[in-house]
């Protein structure tokens, strides 16, 4: 090499140097930027998530107490049909008394 190149040399590879480490600041820089916009979007699926879930669990527990208020509804009727029956068996008992006292009489 001449001497001529050896002194351009310095100061090419100087900026070359400083072109690289742009260059990776740039690079270093954009992954940090892709990395923040992959944690924002992993948050907002989680959110989503989380709230899909909790109206999943809210559409279970409306189901679970329709089926509770359903259940009492049908207990509270074949409560109120076994005493209409019980009463029946009463009111047929009496008569049938009072039926077998005027056959006596």
């Amino acid at each position: 090499m001449s001497s001529r190149a050896q002194s351009r040399a310095p100061s090419q590879m100087s900026g070359l140097d400083v072109a690289g480490l742009l260059n990776r600041l740039v690079d270093r820089q954009h992954d940090d930027f892709q990395q923040a916009v992959q944690r924002e979007q992993s948050a907002r699926a989680e959110a989503k998530a989380a709230v899909s879930q909790a109206f999943q669990r809210e559409k279970e527990a409306r189901a679970e107490a329709y089926q509770r208020e359903q259940a009492a509804k049908a207990e509270v009727r074949a409560v109120a049909k076994a005493e209409a029956l019980q009463r029946e068996k009463l009111i047929r008992s009496e008569v049938e008394k009072e039926m077998e006292m005027d056959r006596l009489r």
